[in-house]
């Protein structure tokens, strides 16, 4: 049986991160008024974030993504550490 990888909970939607799901930054348009955009894509859903309309507010957005980056950073070693854990609890 198939588990579903987007859930709705209720704090919003729960997307668990599997194979297959690519991180791409895609151009809209040549520009400004057309801005990249962060692609999170694997099927059956795709997340896509959108800087906001007014350039004015684009470095609360870039300031918003290297949050985002640090913390996936942040989420990323702590899963690396206790993957190291299981494999010497297993060894």
């Amino acid at each position: 049986m198939k588990q579903d990888t987007a859930v709705m909970d209720g704090l919003g939607v729960r997307w668990a991160v599997g194979p297959g799901i690519e991180v791409t930054v895609e151009e809209t348009g040549p520009d400004r008024s057309a801005p990249p955009v962060l692609v999170l894509a694997g099927a059956p859903f795709v997340l896509t974030l959108v800087p906001p309309q007014d350039q004015e507010a684009w470095p609360e957005c870039v300031a918003f993504l290297r949050r985002l980056r640090d913390h996936a950073e942040d989420l990323a070693a702590l899963l690396e550490a206790r993957a190291g854990r299981c494999d010497r609890a297993e060894g």
